[in-house]
């Protein structure tokens, strides 16, 4: 009886601490380290701001966009990705190799021209769940005189399920 009692005592204590907590952000984060000191000189967008699924077959989708511009200079891409918001910070989710920026977002050479938009328009979450979260889409890049900038913007995606 004992014993029953210890295992059930760990189980209990795994299941209750062993979790994320996904509570979403409230703003007064500080931003990852990695772009903290960099001048926030290209604009990200990802509409809609927050996002509902809908399922499709056995798939939820929850289908945005997210564009990238720059309007002070053309600027390189160097490293882009996102970061998931849980147990109270940015946590990295994946940095994406260069040459899909190229494909996803139509650069050429990871190019931003001065006041061009570049979007993706099928940046799309996909799971069989239906869970909501927060994450964060962040781009870092050189100007002509190389200068480090950074962008980035915040996307909520909800449980709230469309019908369809």
């Amino acid at each position: 009886m004992k014993m029953y009692l210890t295992l059930c005592f760990i189980l209990v204590t795994t299941i209750v601490f062993g979790q994320r907590d996904w509570t979403g952000p409230t703003g007064k984060e500080p931003v990852p380290e990695k772009f903290k000191n960099l001048p926030r000189t290209i604009e990200v967008i990802n509409f809609p701001k927050e996002n509902d699924p809908i399922k499709v077959n056995d798939q939820y989708y929850w289908k945005h966009i997210t564009s990238i511009v720059s309007k002070e200079s053309p600027i390189t891409i160097i490293e882009y990705g996102a970061y998931l918001f849980y147990d109270g910070q940015w946590n990295l989710r994946q940095s994406y190799p260069l040459k899909k920026l190229d494909k996803t977002f139509g650069t050429k050479q990871q190019q931003l021209l001065q006041a061009q938009p570049y979007t993706w328009t099928d940046n799309w979450r996909v799971d069989k769940n239906p869970y909501a979260g927060w994450a964060m889409w962040y781009f870092i890049g050189t100007t002509a005189n190389g200068e480090t900038v950074c962008g980035y913007d915040t996307i909520h995606t909800t449980n709230n399920i469309l019908k369809n």
